[in-house]
C-alpha cells in the first residue's frame, strides 16, 4: 500500500516550487481525515459486554466537488505503511458501510492475529496479566482506505491507513468537537472580499480538551488543527495549535482570499493526539 499522505500533513512543500501542489490545496482526490466514533476501540474492565460497533466516516474531497467513494478495511498485522500489505484487499477485513463490529468473525480473526503478534501467541484474554498490561497500554490497529472519484486516473485515487487504538479502560477517549469557524470573533460570513488576508479561528465545544492520565501524571489534550481550501486562495499556515497547561499555541491562521470572484470551501480538521478527530467545512463566495 502506498504510504498515506494522511501522516504527513505537517510537511510544508512550498520549497518545491509554485507548480507543486501544496498540502493545503485540493487539486486531486484527498482524504483529509478519517473519524472513528467512538474515538477508540475499548474493552471495559468493569463490564464484560462487547463494546458497540465503531462507525468510521471520511472527509474525502476532490476538485469541483466531485463525489468520492471510500472503502475501508481492518488490516492484518504487518507494515501498514509499506507497499506489501494489500489493505483494503486480501490483507484486511472489509468494513461494510465503514462499520467495525466485534461480532464480525473476520474482524475477530484480525484482532486475534494482531494480539498474537504482540503477545507471542497468547489469546486476547484480559484476565491474563501480560495481555492485560498490553491492553492497558493500548494495541495499535490499522484501518486501510482506498478513495476514488471513479475516474481511474492517478489524480482520482488515494490510499493510505489510519491508526486506531484497542485499549482496556473505563474512560475511553472522546473526539473533540468543532463548533464554528470564526472571523473577527464572529461566525464566518457568507461572502469574503477578494485578495484580502483574513484571520480564521476554530472554536471548540466546551469539554473538548479532555484530561487523561499518563506515567507522568494528569495531562490535558493539546488539540492541533490542519487547514485546507479549494480555489485560488492561499492558506498561510498548514497547522495551528491550542495553548494548554502552559504550553504555547496559537489556534488561528491567516488566509488570503482569491483575487478573482469564485466559490471556495475551507476545511479545518481537529486532532487531539490520542486518536480523536473532528472537522468542519464552510463554503463561501469570494467577490465584491
Amino acid at each position: 500500500m502506498r504510504a498515506t499522505l494522511f501522516v504527513s500533513l505537517s510537511l510544508a512543500l512550498t520549497a518545491c516550487g509554485p507548480s507543486f501542489e501544496e498540502q493545503s490545496e485540493i487539486r486531486r482526490v484527498r482524504v483529509l481525515a478519517i473519524k472513528a466514533e467512538p474515538a477508540e476501540l475499548t474493552l471495559n474492565p468493569d463490564n464484560p459486554a462487547l463494546p458497540p460497533p465503531i462507525q468510521f466516516s471520511a472527509l474525502a474531497v476532490a476538485p469541483e466537488e466531485r463525489e468520492v467513494g471510500v472503502a475501508l478495511a481492518l488490516c492484518k498485522p504487518g507494515n501498514a505503511y509499506g507497499n506489501a500489505l494489500d489493505c483494503p484487499g486480501q490483507d484486511g477485513a472489509a468494513l461494510p458501510e465503514g462499520q467495525l463490529s466485534l461480532l464480525d468473525p473476520n474482524v475477530q480473526q484480525v484482532l486475534q492475529e494482531t494480539a498474537n503478534a504482540g503477545t507471542g501467541g497468547a489469546p486476547l484474554d484480559p484476565n491474563d496479566p501480560a495481555v492485560r498490561a498490553l491492553l492497558e497500554r493500548g494495541i495499535p490497529l490499522f484501518v486501510g482506505y482506498e478513495a476514488s472519484d471513479g475516474s481511474d486516473t492517478p489524480e482520482g485515487q488515494e490510499s493510505g491507513v489510519r491508526q486506531l487504538t484497542l485499549r482496556l479502560t473505563a474512560t475511553p477517549n472522546q473526539n473533540p468537537r468543532l463548533e464554528e469557524l470564526l472571523l473577527d470573533e464572529a461566525p464566518l460570513p457568507a461572502t469574503l472580499p477578494p485578495g484580502t488576508e483574513v484571520k480564521l479561528v476554530p472554536r471548540l465545544a466546551e469539554g473538548s480538551l479532555e484530561q487523561y492520565e499518563t506515567a507522568d501524571g494528569t495531562r490535558t489534550e493539546q488539540v492541533f488543527y490542519s487547514w485546507f481550501a479549494t480555489g485560488d486562495g492561499e492558506v498561510q499556515q498548514l497547522r495551528s495549535l491550542e495553548p494548554v497547561d502552559g504550553k504555547p499555541g496559537e489556534p488561528s491562521i491567516q488566509y488570503v482570499t482569491p483575487s478573482t470572484p469564485q466559490r471556495i470551501t475551507l476545511y479545518v480538521v481537529a486532532r487531539d493526539g490520542r486518536g480523536g478527530v473532528d472537522w468542519l467545512s464552510r463554503t463561501v463566495e469570494v467577490g465584491p
